[in-house]
């Protein structure tokens, strides 16, 4: 849940050790009038949403069940399914930071999309996904010639 401020207070039914649940908090600090966070009590962990106030930035979230995290940048693609690691909570961290800086590229194909994110020392993590009917195959080279969009930070 949040208030009207962007701030939020996970529902009672929380688990009492969230990996990412500072990472949420410090977020919704940080970005007061910039996005709207929310940080929502889900079964067995909590759910978090980052919504940027401008249009031309890109939102995302994640939800965090103690031993899984799965981070949502894109339309389809840009789902990163992690262990609840330090590294991993760390990797979560490294992308979120930075698609709130505007480091993010999504090329869009019919039913599918890849995401990739560059992290603050330079190098690039990306994911594909996609909703293709059986037996479909991508089109050679997709990424080169479908619709690309680079998002805006933040602020």
């Amino acid at each position: 849940m949040t208030d009207e401020h962007g701030q939020g207070a996970p529902d009672t039914d929380e688990p009492p050790r969230s990996p990412t649940l500072r990472i949420a908090r410090q977020l919704a600090k940080e970005l007061s009038g910039a996005a709207t966070v929310g940080i929502a009590g889900v079964k067995g962990g909590i759910s978090v949403t980052v919504t940027p106030h401008n249009p031309d930035a890109r939102a995302f979230g994640w939800a965090d069940f103690s031993d899984q995290l799965v981070l949502a940048v894109g339309d389809r693609g840009g789902r990163w399914e992690l262990d609840a690691a330090p590294e991993d909570v760390a990797l979560l961290e490294d992308i979120a930071r930075s698609v709130i800086a505007g480091r993010v590229r999504e090329v869009f194909a019919p039913g599918r999309s890849a995401v990739s994110v560059t992290l603050a020392d330079g190098s690039v993590e990306t994911e594909i996904g996609g909703e293709a009917p059986t037996g479909c195959l991508p089109l050679p080279f997709w990424r080169r010639w479908s619709r690309s969009v680079r998002y805006a930070p933040y602020e």
